[in-house]
């Protein structure tokens, strides 16, 4: 089994590649920032690296430098940043590629067996999990978060159990998305442009009349906290693992 360590500074995409990563076959580590991801491959041993380029304490190039300069460690890098054009001169370099942020899973997941070509391509499980049970009917979800990250993380997880995602990524965008597509359950940041979650939450409810159920992502959930009292809302804290966005996001829609 190939081991992967994943260095992020946003929990929610580290979440993301420990259960992603899980799934497909591979041991994964995670570190959030230079001097943990340089310390995590000396005890772990990584035959993969995902290294995020702005990270506290040094940075990806910080930890790149002292893994090939200073412990001649030759270890595969794949550079995974919103930034591509900082990073001109590892193209070239033997085992380092780069992709951009936000990526789709199923490139990452190439790019991962194509610089791992011979265990990463092994045989499928003989008894591999069944897949997930997709909802009778198709519930329609409206993700609202100013993080890129975040709403592809949701439409990932959401998608992928059948339901139907938009997206939207400020205040003014979720009031005309939801207009538009009518969703049966809006996930909503708070802190967010052109008016913020709040702002939203009161369009909806007092100027459009609408029961849509509402479930708040956030990193600061004592901001709404006393919205938590309004029927068919939930605030729940950052970052979700998976487990609970699909728990909180079907006892929203009372599904069994």
């Amino acid at each position: 089994m190939y081991k992967i360590l994943a260095v992020e500074d946003n929990p929610a995409i580290l979440d993301f590649y420990r259960e992603f990563f899980a799934e497909a076959g591979f041991e994964i580590q995670t570190a959030e920032d230079a001097i943990s991801a340089i310390t995590k491959q000396q005890q772990f041993k990584a035959d993969l690296i995902i290294l995020d380029l702005n990270i506290p304490a040094g940075g990806g190039i910080k930890v790149f430098e002292t893994l090939r300069h200073h412990l001649m460690d030759p270890v595969p890098i794949i550079f995974s940043t919103g930034k591509p054009e900082m990073l001109p001169n590892v193209t070239n370099l033997h085992n380092v590629s780069v992709i951009r942020k936000p990526t789709d899973p199923q490139v990452l997941l190439a790019e991962v067996r194509r610089i791992l070509p011979e265990r990463a391509a092994q045989a499928p499980d003989p008894n591999p999990p069944p897949p997930p049970q997709a909802p009778a009917v198709i519930f329609k979800i409206l993700v609202v978060d100013d993080d890129i990250s975040i709403l592809q993380l949701y439409t990932e997880i959401l998608s992928k159990i059948g339901f139907e995602i938009q997206t939207a990524e400020d205040a003014i965008g979720a009031v005309t998305k939801y207009q538009s597509f009518k969703p049966d359950l809006i996930i909503l940041d708070v802190d967010m442009p052109a008016g913020g979650g709040r702002k939203v939450f009161e369009r909806l409810r007092l100027q459009l009349a609408s029961s849509t159920p509402i479930l708040f992502s956030t990193g600061s959930p004592e901001s709404v906290a006393s919205l938590a009292k309004n029927i068919n809302v939930t605030v729940l804290k950052k970052p979700l693992t998976r487990e609970l966005l699909i728990s909180a996001v079907k006892k929203l829609l009372q599904m069994a």
